[in-house]
């Protein structure tokens, strides 16, 4: 049963950890000034084709939520983020952490309504020595 277990992990993890991008037809710190390391960081993870369809508070709000997704969401939870002012929301579902060379990784999926469209990018991130996710691959 282990084994099962371990085995549907593995494939949840390499489903989610994709790297591509998506589009379907119908788909905080406080404050807009985001500092340019966190829309680096956030275009890193989120990739920047949607990032650009984002204003300053959707990529606050975005990256704020991918972050506590990826620290703190429970494998296959979403978790939300809406931006009441632009009407753009968005999920992340983190698949379960494990290890590469000593490295906590996580795949990820992270869907933004933009528009009436829904854009889904997949990744996978690692936490750094220095506490920051980044884009593994």
């Amino acid at each position: 049963m282990n084994d099962l277990r371990v085995a549907l992990l593995l494939t949840a993890a390499l489903a989610l950890g994709g790297c591509d991008v998506t589009t379907s037809a119908n788909a905080s710190r406080g404050g807009a000034n985001v500092p340019q390391s966190s829309n680096t960081a956030f275009n890193s993870l989120i990739g920047s084709k949607i990032g650009a369809s984002l204003d300053d508070q959707d990529r606050e709000l975005a990256y704020d939520a991918q972050i506590d997704a990826l620290e703190n969401g429970a494998p296959g939870a979403p978790v939300p983020w809406r931006n009441p002012q632009s009407g753009r929301h968005g999920n992340i579902v983190a698949g379960p952490a494990y290890d590469i060379r000593g490295a906590t990784c996580r795949g990820y999926s992270h869907t933004v309504a933009i528009g009436g469209d829904l854009r889904t990018t997949r990744g996978t991130a690692c936490r750094k020595p220095d506490g920051n996710w980044v884009a593994a691959g």
